[in-house]
């Protein structure tokens, strides 16, 4: 019989009023920042667009977006940040069915919508949103229970994830990672436990899970082979195929859907060629940029759109190839990128009104820190964990989101999903006693691992310097005086 990562039974656990404490303490500045911000109207189009699906889906019309109502809510707004000019009488009255978007998140809105009614639907889900993402603090804690770590790792991994700080504002929004961070940790811990406890309705939950993480955040599906392996290799070949059939049948049915829609195989979202368009468009610089992103919104038909985008795509880069390394520096920067770009987007569009500059640098010091102190800390938590079952599936999780989004599009926000993992073993450096002389003797010793974690946190800071030094003109433009007032783009 295959022995699992916890080992024989001495895995050490944590009471239910610990993970009940550290979920209270996450949901508490959820919360309070909910009750300040619960009638503030959404922004950026991601939101309009998932509200509007969620609306569509509610109603009964099905998964269909701009309707003509919207159209005509927001022409001020297109008309400011694109420079669009849409007539409503050119519109459906029901709008636009899609594939563009992937239908995990819009159904879970749709469900809140459902019970809520559509007057109240932000407010519900900002105060459902926090609730659900509360749950990331005790879901960590047994993540690192179940990665073999003691309770003092897991106790302080909890409590990192649970005040991590852009974690808080997410559920003022609606933006599909309030759904996908708490999936992907769950099936991450499902993974784990069907090592432990190999039943056939552990691997089905587990594939379930996974199948609807995907459908929220569709670049997940490059992990899913990877985990395949993983559990054939830890658990066994039964485990393994239960739960890659349990994802394929969870995902195959919205599949066909989009297949059928754009007459030609789909998977569950067709933004590829969006994002390749935007990725590698000659005035581009590797990141999602505004301007270029517009560019494809004339075309209203997902097929014309796809097809056009991948054309332009696949144009720039042979018309440039020597280009693409550069691009995918570039993103390498931007996935790791400091999570500052959410409080520069709504304080230079007057959302908060004037701050003072002291405050507004605590504030900035605030998201930025946590991840410079969980980034630095993470490869040595690694290197001081050692080898294990566990934490190869954990480097398999990083490797499939790089492989996702650097060859693509990169942002800061992609790197959110996998802050509760990097939590976990930045929680065993900090708990490791005599930690810095630990570092030394391994460095000294010129134990590979620990070169590797000081290769790691340099490179780090060099993303990090490369990152403020491109943000600076826009940095010190809304530290400025009337920098409350800039009408920057997102």
């Amino acid at each position: 019989m295959r022995q699992g990562i916890a080992g024989t039974g001495q895995q050490p656990w944590l009471g239910r009023w610990a993970l009940c404490a550290v979920f209270l303490l996450a949901l508490a500045p959820r919360l309070a920042l909910t009750v300040a911000y619960l009638r503030t109207p959404i922004g950026l189009d991601d939101m309009y667009q998932y509200d509007m699906l969620a609306r569509s889906i509610s109603s009964g019309k099905g998964y269909r977006w701009y309707q003509r109502r919207d159209v005509v809510f927001l022409q001020p707004y297109l008309q400011r940040f694109y420079d669009i000019d849409l007539s409503a009488d050119e519109v459906p009255l029901d709008g636009y069915l899609t594939t563009f978007r992937a239908p995990g998140y819009p159904f879970f809105l749709a469900g809140l919508y459902a019970v809520s009614g559509v007057a109240s639907r932000v407010a519900v889900a900002r105060v459902v949103q926090a609730f659900l993402t509360a749950t990331l603090a005790p879901l960590t804690a047994l993540l690192a229970l179940h990665l073999g770590l003691s309770r003092r790792p897991a106790i302080f991994s909890a409590v990192a994830v649970g005040l991590y700080p852009i974690l808080w504002i997410y559920p003022l929004g609606l933006g599909s990672e309030n759904l996908f961070i708490p999936l992907l940790l769950g099936s991450a811990l499902l993974l784990l436990i069907t090592t432990q406890r190999q039943t056939r309705m552990i691997s089905i939950a587990t594939g379930a899970v996974l199948a609807a993480a995907i459908l929220t955040r569709p670049a997940l599906v490059l992990f899913l082979p990877l985990a395949g392996l993983w559990v054939w290799r830890a658990a066994g070949r039964r485990a393994s195929v239960l739960i890659m059939v349990t994802t394929i049948a969870g995902l195959m049915p919205w599949m066909i859907r989009n297949s059928l829609i754009l007459g030609h195989p789909a998977f569950v979202e067709n933004t590829l060629g969006y994002n390749l368009f935007v990725g590698y468009h000659p005035q581009g610089d590797g990141g999602f940029v505004n301007e270029i992103g517009v560019i494809p919104t004339r075309f209203l038909d997902d097929t014309e759109r796809g097809q056009w985008t991948t054309l332009q795509a696949l144009g720039f880069i042979r018309a440039d190839p020597g280009r693409v390394p550069s691009l995918l520096v570039r993103r390498m920067v931007y996935f790791w990128g400091l999570e500052d770009r959410e409080l520069i987007y709504f304080y230079a569009n007057d959302y908060f009104g004037p701050i003072p500059q002291p405050w507004l640098t605590v504030a900035y010091a605030l998201l930025v820190v946590p991840l410079i102190l969980i980034g630095l800390s993470t490869p040595w938590g690694l290197a001081l964990a050692g080898s294990s079952p566990g934490r190869s599936l954990v480097f398999a999780l990083v490797g499939a989101t790089l492989l996702a989004y650097i060859p693509v599009l990169a942002e800061p926000r992609f790197h959110l999903p996998l802050i509760p993992f990097m939590a976990v073993y930045a929680s065993t450096a900090w708990s490791t006693p005599g930690f810095f002389r630990q570092v030394a003797a391994r460095l000294l010793g010129r134990h590979p691992a620990f070169w590797f974690a000081a290769l790691a946190c340099a490179l780090l800071i060099v993303v990090w310097i490369s990152d403020v030094r491109a943000e600076w003109p826009r940095l010190t433009a809304v530290f400025s005086a009337g920098g409350n007032r800039l009408w920057l783009n997102y």
